[in-house]
């Protein structure tokens, strides 16, 4: 583990910056075309929470969404969501015929993107992204609020 690496003085921001360049990469390969379901999204906020208490020395019954927040970092689950969003508006926007009919198969998409109010396909990535961040917000606000002294 990244941790086992930088040591026991190590910079917590540097070590999250590490595991996102190099674990999460290699953790969510080809997520794009996962099918998950409620109970693999869980386990994919698992292991991510985890790895922040890991890195932040919390107890394990802490919520570590204010960890998130703060290290401007999105549970797993909206990651993947995000991927497939990106995905598919790439597929979309590519000009070989078979790849767009390929996209247009991929159902799911629509749910998806409801649920973080992303209204079409059309915007641009950076507003997908901020419409998913925007969306983490709103959920896990009343638990930020009790993360400021």
């Amino acid at each position: 583990m990244v941790t086992s690496i930088t040591g026991r003085n190590r910079n917590e921001i540097s070590t999250v910056h590490l595991v996102n360049s190099y674990c999460i990469p290699s953790l969510l390969y080809g997520c794009e075309i996962w099918s998950l379901n409620s109970s693999d999204y869980r386990k994919l906020n698992v292991i991510w929470n985890n790895t922040f208490r890991k890195i932040f020395q919390c107890c394990w019954r802490e919520s570590v969404s204010c960890l998130f927040y703060y290290c401007k970092t999105l549970p797993l689950s909206y990651t993947t969501d995000q991927r497939k969003i990106i995905f598919i508006k790439r597929m979309q926007n590519c000009n070989i015929t078979v790849v767009r009919s390929i996209s247009t198969m991929y159902t799911c998409i629509g749910q998806i993107m409801s649920k973080y109010s992303v209204h079409s396909l059309h915007l641009h990535t950076a507003t997908i992204k901020q419409c998913i961040w925007g969306h983490f917000i709103d959920a896990s606000a009343i638990n930020c609020n009790l993360c400021i002294y």
